[in-house]
């Protein structure tokens, strides 16, 4: 059974960790390259990913460790109980031949969140990660949505550690997944010639479709209304199917109790028009929508820094004239 916990028990984990990877590493030439830890939420053989794994490497250096099963919704949640399994893989069939693929690949049965404190600590190769990169989400990730979404947690447990974490997440969910990792590799290639602010989490979202119909690039503010999830009971009748379809177990392979009262998430829209300079109105007009978010790690004076810092920086790049 995995156990989750969030960022006071870092120590903890870290110290379960910290021999895992010696062998891993072993000190190479250092690369001028920067060196980018891609992660997910959806699992390391998801099409979000993979997309990355083709088009990263173009403009950077790249170490892959992701879960090795879906882990959507779980936010900055640790897996920190008993032995971590990690499994070493083969980069995809389609990139085994090509000279752009990643360095590493490494499945966990753990939390996004879990693989970005276990990559930083173990598998650098003898070097520093620059940036940790999560996605592509299939689905938007836009204000009060990113504390829930794995996704944003394993970018900001980048941040948090000092690292500069970037998630990146499609309106268009898979889709437009080749065409969403190749914009994000050129917008990567401009933000590491001007520099990054380390403890930055970028929220980087795309809308629908493709290059043609996108409206350009904004760098936006947070926010984008409250939740609206809702858990309604099921009927005797749906609760008969549900019970049969899932044999009588819930989740965690506990067997169900007799009489348990069955409930499923409905989720709804923030009511009303988005308000200007946010992502949920950049996306809403077809912009790519880049929010810089400091992470809580940094005292108030630290965060407002960086923060501006950042912009400055990002008000220099072309992928955004």
């Amino acid at each position: 059974m995995r156990s989750q916990l969030s960022l006071p028990c870092l120590a903890l984990l870290l110290g379960l960790c910290s021999s895992l990877g010696a062998a891993e590493n072993t000190k190479p030439e250092e690369s001028k390259r920067p060196l980018i830890l891609l992660t997910n939420d959806d699992g390391i053989n998801s099409a979000g990913i993979k997309a990355l794994m083709k088009a990263l490497p173009r403009v950077a250096d790249v170490v892959v460790v992701a879960p090795a099963t879906n882990n959507s919704g779980v936010a900055q949640s640790l897996t920190y109980r008993g032995n971590l399994k990690v499994y070493k893989r083969d980069a995809p069939e389609e990139l085994k031949d090509s000279p752009h693929k990643p360095l590493a690949l490494y499945a966990v049965e753990g939390t996004p969140a879990t693989c970005v404190l276990l990559g930083l600590s173990n598998f650098a190769q003898g070097r520093s990660f620059d940036m940790v990169i999560s996605g592509i989400n299939p689905g938007t990730n836009i204000g009060a949505d990113g504390n829930l979404s794995g996704t944003v947690g394993a970018a900001r447990m980048g941040a948090d550690m000092g690292v500069a974490g970037l998630a990146v997440s499609s309106g268009g969910r898979s889709a437009n997944a080749a065409d969403v990792a190749a914009s994000l590799a050129r917008f990567i290639e401009q933000v590491f010639s001007v520099g990054v602010e380390k403890g930055i989490l970028f929220n980087v979202n795309y809308p629908r479709g493709g290059p043609d119909d996108w409206k350009g690039a904004a760098v936006t503010g947070i926010g984008a209304g409250k939740y609206l999830i809702h858990y309604r009971q099921l009927s005797d009748e749906e609760k008969k199917a549900a019970e049969e379809s899932e044999k009588s177990e819930e989740a965690e392979g506990t067997p169900a109790q007799a009489g348990a009262l069955l409930f499923r998430a409905r989720f709804g829209s923030s009511p009303g028009d988005p308000v200007e300079g946010t992502a949920s109105h950049g996306i809403s007009n077809g912009k790519i929508c880049v929010t810089p978010i400091p992470s809580l790690s940094l005292t108030e004076k630290a965060a407002q820094k960086g923060l501006l810092a950042t912009r400055a920086r990002l008000a220099q790049l072309e992928f955004f004239k």
